[in-house]
């Protein structure tokens, strides 16, 4: 089932996880240090004179959960430049009721600057083979249009959807990069925002044959936009990535590193924030797979997870909305659900949500 090309895709967490392999002496800056609008837009991907801050990896990475009355879809919409002029883009949909995961990975090698717009004082957009995205240049975090289609088999999915962020973005290691002092340009490091609090409404028709269903949705869902270099020399380690909204207003996205082994704990790192307006706060984690999905090439997927938060007072579930959400490639990703607990101010109180899983192979 192994596809060289999906293999060597970059991976959302990917960034973080060389950042903790990274054993040089580092000082995380608290500030953040990126910011929107500006840092929605395309950053120029060659480094040289004239660009010393050039990047050759960028995406914007749309994930989720999203309700149509009692029925439940997971999704994934992802446009991204991997080592330009190369890129792809990456889409799926999770039909939960039906337990069906479609998707669809579409390489290119023939990238432009104008996939997607670097200029702050234009209209956001991003276009890249089936993926479509544009918003207004005064704020592009809101009223964000994306439209996208996947053919899986006989199987076409249309995604028309409208997304606008509420409150300030999660910024990863609390400021958005890892770097080593002094501050490197953005071509030698991982620069990394999320929008965690994406209120979601619009339209997923499912096309098989002669049978089409258009269902309305609506949810709150997920972005991640990460640039700078990314190397893939080397064999990308094993590692686990879970990311929560909470119904008490927190946002949480952790990772743990290594091979996981069903009951047995890992240290991992996530990035907090409590409430929509509050600063992003890195902290020490645990991580231990509690129920695990056999794919049909044998390989072992974490389908629940125990995420524990001491700083928090933090336990949390994680749970896949169903087993079998692997891309083509050996790469599991999908929707899920949270439970747990966790002390905000002085009390624990009790919490779910929606949640995102990956794993590599």
């Amino acid at each position: 089932m192994s596809d060289k090309s999906q293999v060597n895709r970059p991976l959302k967490g990917l960034s973080r996880m060389q950042a903790g392999n990274d054993k040089s002496d580092k000082t995380l800056i608290s500030t953040p240090v990126v910011g929107v609008p500006k840092d929605m837009y395309l950053h120029h991907p060659i480094k040289s004179v004239a660009t010393p801050d050039g990047c050759p990896t960028e995406w914007w990475w749309h994930t989720g959960t999203l309700k149509a009355g009692d029925r439940l879809f997971g999704f994934e919409i992802n446009a991204a430049a991997f080592f330009y002029p190369n890129g792809f883009t990456e889409v799926m949909l999770t039909d939960v009721q039906n337990k069906v995961h479609y998707q669809q990975t579409i390489n290119t090698t023939t990238l432009t600057d104008s996939w997607a717009e670097s200029d702050p004082n234009q209209e956001w957009k991003v276009h890249l083979e089936n993926v479509h995205m544009h918003a207004p240049h005064l704020d592009p975090t809101k009223n964000m249009v994306v439209t996208a289609k996947l053919i899986d088999g006989d199987t076409t999915v249309n995604f028309d959807l409208t997304l606008s962020q509420q409150g300030t973005p999660l910024f990863v290691w609390g400021a958005g990069v890892a770097p080593n002092p002094p501050l490197p340009a953005k071509f030698d490091n991982n620069y990394y925002f999320s929008l965690t609090r994406l209120a979601a409404s619009g339209t997923i028709i499912i096309s098989k044959g002669d049978k089409v269903e258009k269902h309305e949705v609506s949810g709150v869902t997920w972005m991640d936009h990460e640039w700078g270099m990314f190397s893939k020399g080397g064999k990308t380690p094993k590692w686990i990535l879970q990311d929560m909204i909470l119904d008490n207003g927190a946002c949480i996205s952790n990772f743990s590193l290594g091979t996981p082994k069903l009951g047995v704990p890992s240290i991992g790192m996530a990035t907090v924030q409590i409430t929509d307006d509050a600063p992003s706060h890195s902290v020490l984690t645990a991580m231990t797979p509690i129920k695990g999905w056999t794919s049909p090439d044998g390989e072992v997927y974490f389908t629940e997870i125990l995420v524990s938060i001491p700083e928090y007072s933090g336990s949390f579930v994680v749970k896949s909305l169903i087993q079998d959400q692997l891309f083509k490639g050996s790469v599991y990703e999908g929707a899920g659900t949270v439970v747990g607990t966790m002390k905000t101010v002085a009390e624990i109180h009790t919490v779910q949500g929606t949640s995102w899983v990956e794993q590599t192979d």
